[in-house]
């Protein structure tokens, strides 16, 4: 009696070349460098950091004052903006997916709320007759929040993540037994 070859038990049984792990090790490292980038958390820290007037050195990767004479923008300016972009530049916005319109139209909610809050509260904020510095702080917050709602746009941030994780999930040798991560999203089929 001929015994049946099961082709999962067959695959596993094939060595693992080193660089089949080199090629899957790496491809690991590019994904969490990616989402590294792209975390929310990373981005309203840097948003922070330039808010204040810093800019971070690539060598260093340190932030370093731009103009050591200028004064900080208010910490109450800061900590507001950064309560209310944290509530947009989340994953959930960025994993979502948002027709152009729908951007069009949150975009003019948050430039609505940035000019009558860098208006009505400019005084208390330190820059009452700074007008350069209350379009700085704007052009920064809302080149921010666009550059996220853009990244949601039609979905295209949740497909480039879903597919490089797929590719990696397919491309990893100790993952030839297991089920892959999109299979584990099918739970309705």
């Amino acid at each position: 009696m001929e015994q049946e070859i099961n082709p999962l038990q067959q695959q596993t049984d094939i060595p693992i070349s080193a660089d089949e792990i080199y090629a899957a090790n790496l491809q690991e490292e590019r994904i969490k460098n990616l989402i590294e980038q792209i975390s929310p958390d990373n981005q309203l820290l840097d948003l922070q950091w330039r808010i204040k007037g810093y800019v971070k050195n690539p060598l260093t990767q340190q932030y370093e004052k731009i103009d050591k004479n200028a004064p900080e923008p208010s910490p109450l300016l800061i900590s507001g903006y950064i309560s209310y972009l944290s509530s947009i530049m989340s994953q959930n916005t960025t994993f979502s997916n948002y027709s152009s319109q729908e951007i069009n139209r949150i975009m003019g909610l948050v430039i609505k709320w940035l000019t009558d809050d860098l208006t009505i509260n400019a005084d208390k904020y330190g820059i009452k007759d700074d007008y350069t510095e209350r379009t700085r702080i704007g052009h920064i917050i809302l080149n921010e929040t666009f550059s996220t709602f853009k990244r949601a746009q039609n979905g295209m941030e949740s497909k480039r993540i879903f597919s490089s994780l797929s590719m990696s999930e397919t491309s990893n040798p100790y993952n030839q037994n297991k089920k892959s991560f999109i299979d584990a999203l099918k739970f309705w089929k």
